[in-house]
């Protein structure tokens, strides 16, 4: 063999840098062409796992991994994987990554012209059968955050509560669910939802409830990045995440008035629930806050825009009498009464001043 005839040795360099492996760049090192990409969310890590195990009856595992990295958290605990890569062939390359602690598993097939049909064929349909069925978005949530100063959605598991709206809160709380919940089980659908009342009241819970009825991704807006929704950068975000649902909690100084600091934030959201961009992205948005419905923006209420805005407020008395008797309370109720208080209340034993009817401490 003449040295003109040796295959060049690929200059893989550019294939790893300090964001970890980059398939891409290694694909295009390797096999000289720029790949084509497909992206499949599986169901599970056991899903991931059965995929591996089926590629393992008819190739050397060893022999095809191209990188493979782990996670190791703490004594006792098995590896979390961070990314895996496979090359079965020529002109292909598995791709499967972890988001560690976040759950998000992932599997992306590389290929190009040059791959043989009959494998590209196989591969797809393995992935296909090991799909998410929609059903784990019942009980997770996406939440924004900034990693390296950049913008992105990793999703969270939540815990979805055996809630009965009948019981919990007051009668007029029905219809208004109803109307909610039909507009977030419609595909492409847009609007805005308000939620709002004093804390403890069961605003959070009822979200959580909310989650466990629809098959959309929810994006959770912490409280520090609710202003961030003004950037350019979080619209580029949500080209990823159409069809969804934007949950932002505490949201009172991102929808007041837009003479204030949150005009830019709240123009973005009249955009994404009714204007040129709720087209495209298909966005629904629930915000919740504390203050009164008189402070936010008026453009946010408008008929067409609005899908509903609930108060919710303490438990009437027979209401809340029903609920903390079946809670197995004794003492009678004899005013409206927020769930937090019900289901927090305690004997007290109050020091009281003498000369005033005053309470001015109290141990539990």
């Amino acid at each position: 063999m003449t040295p003109s005839s040796v295959s060049p040795t690929p200059d893989l360099s550019l294939s790893y840098t300090q964001h970890g492996f980059q398939p891409v760049a290694w694909f295009y090192a390797t096999f000289g062409e720029l790949p084509r990409r497909e992206i499949y969310q599986l169901a599970s890590t056991e899903a991931r796992q059965a995929v591996l195990n089926t590629l393992a009856e008819t190739h050397d595992m060893d022999r095809a991994t191209v990188v493979h990295s782990v996670y190791v958290e703490e004594v006792g605990k098995a590896p979390e994987l961070q990314y895996h890569a496979l090359t079965l062939a020529p002109h292909v390359l598995l791709w499967f990554y972890d988001r560690g602690i976040y759950g998000d598993q992932a599997a992306q097939l590389y290929y190009s012209p040059q791959t043989d049909p009959a494998l590209l064929a196989q591969l797809r349909a393995l992935f296909t059968a090991h799909l998410e069925t929609g059903k784990v978005e019942h009980k997770r949530i996406q939440v924004l955050r900034l990693t390296t100063g950049d913008m992105e959605f990793s999703p969270l598991p939540i815990t979805i509560p055996e809630l009965n709206l009948a019981t919990h809160y007051n009668d007029d709380l029905l219809p208004a669910h109803e109307t909610i919940l039909q507009r977030l089980q419609k595909p492409n659908e847009k609007g805005i939802i308000i939620l709002y009342g004093p804390p403890g009241n069961g605003k959070t819970s009822y979200i959580r409830h909310l989650c466990g009825l629809t098959d959309k991704p929810k994006l959770f807006i912490p409280p520090n990045l609710a202003a961030r929704i003004a950037d350019p950068e979080f619209i580029n975000q949500l080209h990823d995440n159409t069809n969804s649902i934007l949950l932002i909690e505490d949201a009172e100084e991102l929808l007041v008035k837009r003479d204030g600091v949150g005009g830019n934030a709240v123009s973005n959201l009249l955009n994404l629930s009714d204007g040129l961009l709720s087209d495209g992205f298909h966005i629904q948005i629930i915000c919740t806050f504390n203050t009164e419905l008189s402070r936010i923006d008026k453009a946010l209420l408008r008929k067409g825009r609005l899908i509903a805005a609930y108060h919710f407020g303490p438990l009437s008395v027979d209401k809340a009498q029903a609920l903390a008797t079946s809670l197995g309370q004794t003492e009678p109720i004899t005013e409206p009464t927020s769930l937090a208080e019900l289901y927090n209340r305690e004997p007290n034993t109050f020091t009281e001043l003498e000369t005033s009817n005053k309470r001015i401490g109290f141990s539990r």
